[in-house]
C-alpha cells in the first residue's frame, strides 16, 4: 500500500460517509421534500427573475433561496446541481472537522467522531435541501478558526472570520448559530473571570462585526430590489410570532433524542457531554480551565436549545447536531483510549492503523447501509434521471408550463417538478399557525388566488387531514372522521376560498389520493 493511498483512504471514507447521508436526496429515486421542494421552486423563480419575499414568500432567510438557485443554475435547471452543492458542503465539513480533531485527539478519534456524525447526519437529513444542512459547511469553517487559537486573547481577526462564517449561516436560518453562541460566551467568561474586561469586550465586539457584516450585506442587497423590509420581516420578525405561537413543555427541549430526532447517536453525545462536564468541573476545581474546555460545556447545550426553540420536532431541526456529534464523540474516544491504554491517541499517530480504521468504518457503512451502493451503481447507470411523481406528470401533461398551478396543502415541490409556477406569494398557506397568521397574509392569498385563478388546484388534504378538504363531499367526512376538525388549522378567511372554488372550479380526476380541480371553461 502506497503511502499516498494510504493517506487518501480517511478521505475516501469520508466521500462514502457523505454519499451515505445523501442517500434519500437522491434525485432519481425520491421527490423532494415538502420544505426542500419549495426551496427548489424559490431558486427557480429566482432564475427567472422573481424576487424573495415580494413574490415568493417562506419565513426562511435568504442563503437558502439563493444557494439552491446556484445549485439550479450549475445544473442546468437539475436537481443534480443542487444535490453537487450538497455534497460539496457535507464533504467540506467533514474534511474540515477531520483535519480539526486529527491535530487535537488523533486520527482514529477523528474518524470515529466523523462516523457517528455521518450516522446521525444520515438519520436527520432525509431527502435533503435543508436550511440547516449548507450551513454545517459555514459552521464548520468558523469552528475551525477558533480551535486554531493557542491563545483566546489578541486573535481579533479571526475572532471577526468567526463571526462572519456564522453571521453568513444565521443568513439561511437564525437557530444555525450555537456554535456561535457558545464561543462567545466561553470566551467572555474565561475573561471575565481573569478579570481581563477590556479584552473580553473587544473580542466581541470583533466577533460582532464579522457576524453583521453578511447580514448588512444581504440587506443593502435586497434594499437594491426594493424589499429589505419585506426580507427582515420574512426571515427574522416573522419567525418571534412563529416560535411563540404553540405553548411548550420543558420535555421538548429532548425531542432530538427521540424518533424524530438523532436517536441512539443523540443520547450518545449527551453521555460524552457528561464526560466533559465531569472533566471541566475537575480543570474548575484546580483552576485550570481553559476556553475550549468551557466552548465545549456551553456547546451542546445550546445547540439543543435552539434546534427546539420553535417547539416544533421535526427530524431536519437536529441536522446542526452534526458538528456537535462529531466533536464530542471523538473527545470522548480519546479519553476512553487514554484511560485503557495510558497514552492519548494524538501522541501515537500510526498510519497503518488509521487507514486500517478508515476501510474498516467503510465496510461497516456497507453492511450498515447495504442499499446505498446499488443505488448509487443503479444511479450512473440511469444518467442522471430525476424522478417525477405521478401528480407532477399529469400536470405536465395537462397544462402548459406558462399556466398556474395551486396546492392546496402545500406541497410546493409539485411546481418546481411541473415547472408551474403557483399564482399566490404565500405558497405555504393555510398551514401557518393560527398565532402567527396575520390578515394581510391570509387577505394576499385570497386575493392572488382570485385575481389570477390557477388552471387546476391539487387539494392533498385527506393525505394529512391538517386542513379542510377544497371539495364539500371530501370536507364533510373529514369533520364526521372523530378528532380530525379538532386538530385541523381552520383560518377566518377559508369560507371565501371555498365558495370562489365550487363557483368556478370542478373536480377533474384523482391522482394518488388527491383531487385535481380544474377551472371552468
Amino acid at each position: 500500500m502506497t503511502t499516498k493511498f494510504r493517506a487518501a483512504l480517511p478521505y475516501i471514507f469520508l466521500v462514502l460517509l457523505t454519499l451515505v447521508a445523501l442517500d434519500l436526496a437522491n434525485p432519481v429515486f425520491n421527490k423532494p421534500s415538502r420544505d426542500g421542494g419549495f426551496f427548489l421552486y424559490a431558486g427557480a423563480q429566482i432564475l427567472k427573475g422573481k424576487t424573495p419575499y415580494t413574490e415568493i414568500w417562506d419565513n426562511k432567510g435568504p442563503g437558502i433561496f439563493y444557494v439552491n438557485a446556484l445549485g439550479l443554475w450549475l445544473g442546468g435547471g437539475s436537481r443534480w446541481g443542487v444535490w453537487l452543492v450538497e455534497f460539496l458542503c457535507i464533504f467540506g465539513a467533514f474534511v474540515i472537522l477531520y483535519r480539526d480533531l486529527s491535530r487535537r485527539w488523533g486520527n482514529d478519534s477523528a474518524l470515529f467522531g466523523l462516523m457517528l456524525a455521518g450516522m446521525g447526519l444520515q438519520i436527520a437529513l432525509g431527502y435533503g435541501n435543508y436550511s440547516e444542512e449548507y450551513p454545517l459547511l459555514l459552521n464548520a469553517a468558523g469552528l475551525s478558526l477558533f480551535f486554531s487559537m493557542q491563545d483566546v486573547r489578541g486573535n481579533y481577526w479571526k475572532y471577526f472570520g468567526i463571526g462572519a462564517w456564522f453571521g453568513l449561516s444565521f443568513s439561511f436560518r437564525a437557530n444555525n448559530i450555537g456554535g456561535f453562541f457558545a464561543i462567545l460566551g466561553a470566551v467572555f467568561l474565561f475573561l471575565t473571570f481573569k478579570k481581563e474586561f477590556w479584552e473580553a469586550l473587544k473580542i466581541a465586539l470583533a466577533a460582532l462585526a464579522g457576524f453583521a457584516t453578511p447580514n448588512l450585506l444581504w440587506i443593502l442587497y435586497f434594499a437594491l430590489l426594493g424589499a429589505a423590509t419585506d426580507m427582515i420581516y420574512g426571515s427574522l420578525t416573522f419567525n418571534f410570532s412563529y416560535s411563540a405561537a404553540k405553548d411548550r413543555e420543558w420535555v421538548a427541549l429532548f425531542g432530538g433524542f427521540g424518533k424524530y430526532g438523532m436517536g441512539w447517536v443523540g443520547w450518545f453525545t449527551l453521555a460524552a457531554w457528561f464526560a466533559l462536564l465531569f472533566r471541566a468541573l475537575k480543570s474548575f476545581a484546580y483552576r485550570q480551565l481553559a476556553p475550549f474546555e468551557l466552548f465545549l460545556v456551553l456547546w451542546f447545550p445550546a445547540e439543543i436549545l435552539l434546534s427546539n426553540l420553535s417547539g416544533r420536532n421535526f427530524t431536519h431541526y437536529y441536522i446542526s447536531w452534526t458538528l456537535a456529534v462529531a466533536v464530542y464523540c471523538a473527545f470522548v474516544y480519546s479519553e476512553a483510549w487514554l484511560l485503557i491504554f495510558k497514552e492519548s491517541p494524538a501522541q501515537r499517530p500510526s498510519s497503518l492503523f488509521v487507514s486500517i480504521l478508515s476501510v474498516a468504518f467503510a465496510v461497516a457503512l456497507f453492511l450498515i447501509y447495504p442499499s446505498f451502493a446499488g443505488r448509487y451503481a443503479d444511479t450512473l447507470a440511469r444518467r442522471g434521471e430525476e424522478f417525477i411523481d405521478p401528480i407532477s406528470a399529469y400536470i405536465i401533461a395537462n397544462t402548459q408550463p406558462e399556466e398556474f398551478v395551486l396546492t392546496w396543502y402545500p406541497e410546493r415541490g409539485i411546481n418546481f417538478a411541473s415547472n408551474r409556477a403557483s399564482p399566490v406569494k404565500y405558497t405555504n398557506y393555510p398551514l401557518f399557525l393560527d398565532d402567527s397568521l396575520t390578515a394581510e397574509i391570509e387577505n394576499a392569498y385570497i386575493e392572488n388566488m382570485m385575481a389570477t385563478p390557477p388552471s387546476l388546484i391539487v387539494d392533498c388534504a385527506r393525505s394529512v387531514d391538517a386542513i379542510p378538504s377544497l371539495d364539500p363531499v371530501t370536507r364533510q367526512e373529514q369533520y364526521a372522521t372523530p378528532g380530525v376538525k379538532r386538530k385541523m388549522l381552520i383560518h377566518p378567511g377559508m369560507d371565501r376560498i371555498f365558495n370562489f372554488v365550487t363557483e368556478n372550479y370542478h373536480i377533474e380526476t384523482t391522482v394518488e389520493g388527491c383531487l385535481i380541480f380544474r377551472l371552468n371553461p
